[in-house]
């Protein structure tokens, strides 16, 4: 089912350290606006980089891509032809790229254990890996920083790891080393249980370990979600009811989730966690279930049940969310093809555009009206939808067409 622009996107921005930071405005002041420089990737065997990295006393910077990767491809189009980025990888680093599929790459991505697409590998003279990063970042800032942290003593993947294995298990230097090990897309769950071991129940209760749970624990049956429940009361006086509950609700619905899409499926499994949500207690553990429900339904493509629960326990669990009855409506718009459930579903966008008048809910108020047959009250809302696109400073050609082809 497809959801397109009326999705709900969340959005995960890197901090910036000083440092960084002045890298950056440096190079934007002696970089114009025009784009027409790039990294200046060397086209030489692996032993005669390294020699060259020995020679010139540089790190070398190592792109891992593929010929079918997507990701790879749109990273060097788009950012390392960008002025800043390619300032200062050439003037800072050797750069090498090798398909690690092809000639010498192969035993590249043995060497460095590469395994997924695009890795960008940072290596020392003497071709050991200091830092690495998987993916491929969007922001100019993402690039510079990992330039940054590979160049900074002690601050690379590394030397965090050797870190994490002499026992350094401050939590200071934990958070970072798990950021760490999700940029290097590596799992977390053993340096989080082996550091959680380390601290006594009572201790969980710190602002650090609060936020460390609040951003990696995962696991409904750990014992840090267990002591998270059973002091609910003394985690919300601490640290505001909302992030707790957002907490525990993202934990039970995540592992609902990860229920309905596993390969091992099966209704007993699913059921039996349901239960499991039910008898912790949770006050909106029925919230949760619903919520779960409709991702299951939607990933197994049973719109029949889908359309039933949705239309059975939106209004009591999500009827004063705005954006969920849009998203929701809109679903119906695109899947439901009895009356009954597109009028459900125009009530739920009548309510979300009376909680708040946004160009996408009187759209999806048009879309559904001209659907059920009311043309003039769709040149009504897809005429509003322009105004407030217009207010909101976003495109309104989607919607102009729209109210051309309702005006027909």
């Amino acid at each position: 089912m497809v959801l397109t622009s009326h999705n709900l996107y969340q959005f995960y921005i890197m901090k910036i350290k000083l440092p960084v930071l002045t890298v950056i405005l440096t190079l934007a002041f002696f970089t114009g606006f025009s784009q027409n420089r790039s990294i200046k990737f060397i086209e030489k065997p692996w032993a005669e980089i390294v020699a060259q990295a020995k020679t010139q006393n540089k790190m070398i910077f190592l792109d891992a891509y593929t010929s079918w990767c997507g990701p790879c491809k749109w990273m060097a189009a788009n950012m390392f032809t960008n002025d800043s980025i390619a300032d200062f990888y050439n003037k800072t680093f050797i750069c090498a790229h090798f398909d690690m599929e092809k000639g010498e790459g192969v035993g590249l991505a043995q060497t460095y254990q590469v395994r997924a697409y695009p890795t960008l590998l940072f290596i020392n003279p003497a071709g050991e890996m200091v830092h690495q990063r998987v993916g491929a970042p969007q922001k100019v800032s993402d690039y510079l920083a990992m330039g940054t942290i590979a160049l900074t003593p002690g601050e690379g993947f590394s030397a965090y790891a050797k870190k994490f294995r002499d026992g350094d298990r401050d939590p200071a230097f934990i958070m970072k080393y798990l950021d760490r090990l999700q940029g290097a897309y590596m799992p977390v769950t053993e340096t989080l249980q082996q550091y959680f071991a380390s601290q006594k129940d009572a201790d969980l209760l710190s602002r650090a370990n609060w936020e460390m749970m609040y951003q990696y624990v995962t696991d409904m049956d750990s014992r840090e979600f267990t002591y998270l429940l059973k002091h609910q009361n003394e985690f919300e006086r601490l640290y505001t009811k909302d992030s707790v509950n957002s907490k525990i609700s993202g934990v039970f619905l995540q592992t609902l989730t990860n229920m309905s899409r596993s390969r091992t499926f099966s209704e007993e499994n699913y059921n039996r966690i349901r239960m499991k949500i039910r008898g912790t207690g949770y006050s909106e553990a029925e919230k949760v279930i619903f919520t779960g429900d409709l991702s299951l339904y939607q990933t197994k493509s049973d719109l029949k049940k889908f359309i039933e629960v949705a239309s059975s326990g939106l209004d009591q669990y999500y009827g004063d969310d705005y954006m969920t009855l849009n998203q929701m409506a809109w679903s119906f718009f695109q899947i439901a093809t009895e009356q009954k459930d597109l009028m459900k579903a125009a009530e739920w966008e009548k309510k979300s555009i009376v909680l708040k008048s946004t160009a996408q809910n009187n759209d999806t108020y048009a879309n559904l009206m001209f659907k059920l047959g009311n043309k003039s009250e769709a040149i009504k809302y897809e005429t509003t939808a322009i105004e407030l696109a217009a207010r909101e400073n976003v495109s309104t050609s989607d919607y102009e067409e729209n109210l051309r082809k309702f005006s027909e």
